[in-house]
């Protein structure tokens, strides 16, 4: 159980980090105003959502580990998985269309998880070989098409979303969260799902393995792009940060994901414990009331004014707590939260 529990834990630190982010881009239009905490946001980006999706394919792994007992269950597994993938990018699209949720990710995770229907019982090799085939058809897009395209001048709002070329672009190509090459954490996920997590040992060197690596590849960015004097070019390819969302960042990532992740599973959180564990088994439930709950209140009491970092930090905290103190208490009553109940009815 102690590894469901770490999952659980991350997935809650992970939604923080979301929120952080996200309430970043709402309320910051873009401008800097507390500079340190503004830097202090920006080591979230990218990375929390990173998290979030790895864990997602830990636990898609999980789920179908039975597929390697009886080969028969792989066609009930594939029609919960699309049946899933069709549930999230319906709610995803409702959360961008009626409440302009241009920053929304499950509209994509339900594209994800459409993809991995088909990729879930693949061996290790095979999906080896489908991570680097999709890193070539990232670096193809990104060399051969045009990064900026449906976006205004800051890259703040997506004009054309609603095209079916623009729809395909800012899912596949230069979305917030696009498929190439965000579909990438995922597959390391149920790779990573498939760890003997009871091998402390093993666990130990990889998060070690993760953090130098995640070290090598920020340093080999840093030197790159301040060799080439912050060369346009060479940030668009060697920086790592999301937007472009390059091989280095998806590396850099994947490995301080990946260290997380196994953090959380080598500490005990005790007794934050009771209230995070339920807090990362209603990421669903919560992931949609940061949306829809705390920002329809801030629209009507203050039309989404500008608000400082600070500001977007301490909202997010408290949020948080909110959360936690609203699962612990759903928890003790219902076995999932609201959203996960309703998804389980119909995809079941």
């Amino acid at each position: 159980m102690k590894r469901i529990f770490a999952f659980d834990i991350a997935r809650a630190f992970a939604i923080l980090g979301m929120m952080i982010v996200n309430y970043n881009i709402v309320f910051s239009y873009g401008k800097v105003e507390i500079t340190f905490l503004s830097n202090f946001i920006s080591v979230f980006e990218g990375r929390a959502a990173a998290v979030f999706l790895i864990l997602a394919g830990i636990g898609l792994s999980l789920m179908t580990k039975k597929i390697f007992e009886n080969e028969d269950n792989i066609f009930y597994y594939k029609k919960v998985i699309l049946k899933r993938s069709l549930f999230l990018f319906i709610i995803g699209l409702i959360l961008y269309i009626i409440f302009e949720w241009t920053a929304d990710i499950l509209h994509l995770y339900g594209i994800y998880l459409f993809f991995m229907s088909f990729m879930f019982y693949k061996s290790n090799k095979e999906l080896k070989f489908y991570l680097f085939l999709i890193v070539l058809i990232t670096i193809f897009l990104q060399v051969n098409f045009d990064y900026s395209y449906g976006w205004n001048s800051d890259f703040t709002s997506y004009y054309n979303f609603f095209t079916l070329d623009g729809f395909i672009a800012n899912s596949f190509f230069n979305g917030y969260h696009p498929f190439f090459p965000w579909i990438i954490f995922i597959i390391v996920g149920v790779l990573m799902g498939r760890i003997d997590f009871s091998d402390s040992i093993k666990i130990k060197k990889i998060f070690l393995y993760s953090i130098l690596m995640a070290i090598i590849f920020e340093f080999l960015s840093f030197f790159i792009i301040n060799f080439f004097n912050n060369s346009e070019l060479i940030v668009y390819f060697f920086d790592t940060k999301p937007m472009n969302p390059s091989i280095f960042y998806v590396l850099t990532a994947s490995m301080w994901a990946i260290a997380f992740i196994l953090f959380c599973n080598m500490i005990d959180f005790k007794s934050l414990k009771k209230f995070l564990v339920p807090t990362g088994q209603m990421a669903l439930t919560h992931y949609v009331f940061h949306c829809i709950g705390v920002l329809s209140f801030f629209f009507f009491y203050d039309d989404l004014s500008y608000k400082n970092e600070l500001f977007v930090i301490i909202l997010s905290i408290v949020v948080f707590i909110i959360m936690n103190i609203f699962s612990y208490f759903w928890i003790k009553r219902f076995k999932r939260g609201p959203l996960e109940l309703l998804m389980r009815k119909i995809t079941s």
